[in-house]
């Protein structure tokens, strides 16, 4: 197998095992507010304050845990080093935090953009699905199917290009870019 190839299926397979951390801490904040509120949450105030909760509450706890896993020694999420991955910089060496950060703030932006169309669409009920969603909407669809893409042809993420990073075995040296 050519290591384009080996590294797509390396970074689907440590991205589904870091998605179960995700469904457990979900998980644990759903039980956490069921256990608050005995049951019977309210609803927020509007769609924008449930997007801002979802942000702080999903989005940036775990970009920051992509962020300080893949800026730390081991250079690798949990499912990054289970699959034997690593994040560095282009030119080697660590990602500093601040680069890692933005790398996952990109990597991660289209699913933001999916909360706020679930969050608008929700607080619109029955009306029709408001003209402007259909911007976050696209983004949300394409944004990740473009990772995708992008990362079957060329072993690369634009996420990565634009942060001058790299994901390699770990112990190996990445093909060039």
């Amino acid at each position: 197998m050519n290591d384009n190839r080996k590294i797509f299926f390396s970074r689907l397979i440590a991205f589904m095992i870091d998605w179960l951390f995700l469904a457990v801490w979900a998980g644990l904040l759903f039980g956490i507010v069921m256990l608050i509120t005995k049951g019977n949450p309210s609803q927020p105030a509007n769609p924008w304050v449930g997007q801002l909760i979802g942000l702080v509450t999903m989005t940036f706890p775990f970009t920051l845990y992509f962020a300080l896993c893949e800026s730390s020694r081991w250079q690798a999420s949990i499912g990054k080093r289970v699959v034997r991955l690593h994040v560095s910089r282009r030119s080697g060496g660590r990602l500093s935090l601040s680069r890692a950060f933005l790398r996952n703030a990109i990597k991660f932006l289209p699913w933001e953009f999916g909360h706020t169309v679930a969050q608008q669409a929700f607080a619109a009920g029955d009306e029709p699905f408001p003209l402007w969603l259909w911007g976050p909407f696209i983004i949300a669809m394409v944004g990740p199917l473009w990772w995708i893409v992008s990362l079957a042809l060329t072993g690369h993420t634009p996420y990565d290009r634009w942060t001058s990073a790299r994901v390699s075995h770990s112990g190996k040296q990445s093909h060039g870019e």
